[in-house]
């Protein structure tokens, strides 16, 4: 284990940034995708929660490339203030009183404003700890990260709900972009170049480290196959979280978004249980065998909450009792998502060059993500046609073969 990472200043410094934005961004997005379920059809619905990661998947490859020739520090800030100030216009928007078409147009542009931005703040933000830290820090920063991240899920869903039941929607738009601007500000304070002098930039030299970048994952094939295995993961269950969640909520149980948001916290409250053991232990030189744990202990307790919902939708199961059963397998269901992500991007930092970081977090993130929105937005279709249940069976049966698929390919047991 090396020195606490809090301890280093620029580090410390962007950890606090991103504790602000991500803390905002969690409170927007719980409330954002149960309002739209309200004012808008399942379909409608469905396409506008496609929209960012739609933009995001387009701009992406060019992010990566474009933030590895720029000073990645002078991009998470500035990115950060262009999305404060695009969500708290949106919010006065709103607050003046304009009818469900107006905002329905509002919210559509401010979604391809945060993905634009966002496909440039997350390749520079990603590759900046290896550039501050020391390679024996990278598995407490991940753990770290991890862990937040987990905490801004909690907090961002109760206090996303809470918000929402009291107070009206603009008002999450406004504290959302004023997170954002704290963040930016915090972040301008590092002191750190990753740019130490100037570089030609144009739209072929970029097409060319798009290309780059992905023939140099090509190489990396135990990475790049769990990141193809990964994207069928995330193909099937992503919408499971993004549009079946708030539907099943908001329609089929008509809860109040409360609810959602205790059974939100109780995920990463799972992966703050694994990031606290994996960052204060040493890191392993493998990391497969703890990765296909991971994704073998999720498919067999995301199976138990499905089992749940189908009793619940049924009748056959009272709130409260799912309530109880799905808060446990959730809370499962983080602790195995933990030996996931953690190990995975520790075996990222320690196997890619620094150099190379923002164009293969951003190869990555297409792979990985790429045909999520497609996803996302054809489940309103399935919601609206077939019902919510699809998209929870489809959902655990796609974890159980991705586990298969990942257990048997000989590159992936070598990471």
């Amino acid at each position: 284990m090396g020195e606490n990472v809090l301890k280093n200043k620029n580090y410390l410094l962007l950890f606090l940034g991103g504790v602000v934005s991500n803390l905002g961004s969690h409170v927007y997005n719980f409330a954002i995708s149960y309002y739209i379920y309200v004012i808008a059809t399942p379909t409608i619905a469905g396409i506008y929660l496609a929209t960012s990661g739609l933009v995001y998947f387009v701009i992406a490859p060019f992010g990566g490339a474009i933030v590895d020739r720029l000073d990645k520090v002078k991009v998470v800030w500035m990115t950060d203030y262009i999305r404060g100030i695009s969500v708290v216009i949106a919010g006065f928007i709103i607050l003046s009183g304009v009818g469900t078409t107006i905002i329905l147009i509002t919210l559509f542009v401010t979604s391809v404003v945060l993905g634009i931005n966002g496909a440039l703040f997350n390749p520079a933000a990603g590759s900046l700890p290896p550039h501050i830290l020391e390679e024996n820090q990278l598995q407490q920063s991940s753990s770290l990260s991890q862990g937040m991240f987990a905490l801004y899920m909690i907090l961002g869903s109760i206090i996303g709900g809470a918000i929402y039941s009291f107070l009206e929607i603009e008002w999450i738009f406004i504290i959302n972009g004023a997170s954002f601007i704290l963040s930016g500000f915090s972040e301008m304070f590092i002191q750190l170049r990753t740019q130490v002098e100037k570089v030609k930039m144009s739209f072929s030299i970029i097409v060319v480290d798009i290309k780059d970048g992905f023939l140099y994952l090509l190489k990396l094939k135990p990475i790049f196959m769990l990141v193809v295995v990964t994207s069928l993961l995330n193909f099937f269950t992503a919408p499971v979280i993004v549009n079946g969640f708030p539907y099943l909520f908001a329609i089929e149980l008509e809860a109040d978004p409360i609810y959602l948001s205790l059974l939100y916290s109780f995920y990463p409250i799972g992966i703050i249980i694994t990031s606290i053991i994996l960052g204060t232990v040493a890191q392993k030189n493998r990391v497969s065998p703890i990765i296909i744990k991971g994704l073998y202990g999720m498919a067999v307790f995301f199976s138990v909450f499905v089992v749940g919902t189908h009793y619940v939708v049924g009748g056959q199961l009272s709130f409260w009792m799912f309530m109880v059963i799905s808060s446990v397998a959730i809370l499962i269901t983080g602790i195995f998502n933990g030996m996931i992500n953690i190990p995975f991007n520790v075996a990222i930092y320690k196997m890619v060059e620094k150099e190379m970081l923002g164009r293969v977090s951003s190869v990555l993130g297409t792979i990985s993500n790429g045909l999520t929105p497609i996803a996302i937005g054809l489940a309103g279709v399935v919601i609206d046609n077939l019902g919510i249940m699809i998209l929870f069976y489809v959902g655990a049966g796609s974890i159980f073969v991705t586990s298969l698929l990942a257990s048997t390919n000989k590159h992936i047991k070598q990471l």
